[in-house]
C-alpha cells in the first residue's frame, strides 16, 4: 500500500482552513522564475544581437539590443508580482 493511501489525515489547506497563513515559497542563487526569464530572454537578445554582428545588419543588431531591454523590463515586472527572491526585510 503507498504512503497516499496510508494517510489518515487530510493535509490541511488555506481554503479548508484560512487561519492558516501559507509561506512564500524561497528560493536560493537567483533561482526565481523572474531571474530565469530575464536570463532567458537576454540570451535570446544577445544571440540576435550577435547575428546582426555576424551578418553587418544594423537594425538586427538594434533588435537585439530592444530584446535585452525588454527582459529587464519583464525581470522587474515579475519581481513586482511576487515571482523574485524576497528581499531581506520582509516580515515573516
Amino acid at each position: 500500500m503507498s504512503d497516499v493511501a496510508k494517510r489518515q489525515t487530510p493535509l490541511l489547506s488555506t481554503i479548508t482552513e484560512p487561519q492558516i497563513k501559507r509561506e512564500a515559497r524561497e528560493y536560493h542563487h537567483g533561482g526565481t522564475p523572474a531571474s530565469w526569464t530575464g536570463s532567458m530572454v537576454a540570451l535570446a537578445g544577445s544571440i540576435v544581437g550577435t547575428i546582426g554582428f555576424l551578418v553587418n545588419s544594423v537594425p538586427v543588431i538594434v533588435a537585439g539590443f530592444v530584446i535585452i531591454g525588454l527582459a529587464l523590463i519583464a525581470t522587474v515586472m515579475l519581481r513586482a508580482l511576487g515571482y523574485g527572491q524576497p528581499s531581506e526585510h520582509h516580515d515573516k
